[in-house]
């Protein structure tokens, strides 16, 4: 059941978007690819763009992922990038200094979590 995603999560995540450091994001090979494929050409500077301006977003709410293997704190969304609903998944990791991103492609069980 989709519920505010907590501010303090947010904030770490973006701060740590913000820094466009890549040894401290990880995009999978499917969330680029799935990106990629909604956006042809797009740079991965563009996928983490489209991640801070959704999770910047007043109200944004999510899901608690508790199934991955990786430790850290999981939260699923839908958000909306040029007029398309968008599924991302995105971890925090344990020590707060590293964020995965798993998935950015369109939902594929409707529009809500």
């Amino acid at each position: 059941m989709s519920q505010p995603i907590p501010e303090d999560w947010l904030k770490a995540v973006c701060s740590i978007l913000a820094t466009r450091d890549y040894q401290k994001i990880i995009i999978r090979l499917r969330a680029r690819n799935d990106f990629q494929a909604l956006f042809p050409g797009a740079m991965d500077f563009e996928l983490v763009d489209a991640f801070v301006q959704a999770l910047q977003a007043p109200g944004i709410s999510g899901s608690l992922v508790e199934s991955m293997s990786e430790p850290g704190i999981v939260y699923e969304f839908i958000f909306v990038r040029e007029n398309l609903p968008i599924y991302g998944k995105i971890n925090l990791s344990s020590e707060g200094t590293v964020v995965i991103i798993y998935s950015a492609h369109r939902p594929l069980k409707g529009n809500q979590l």
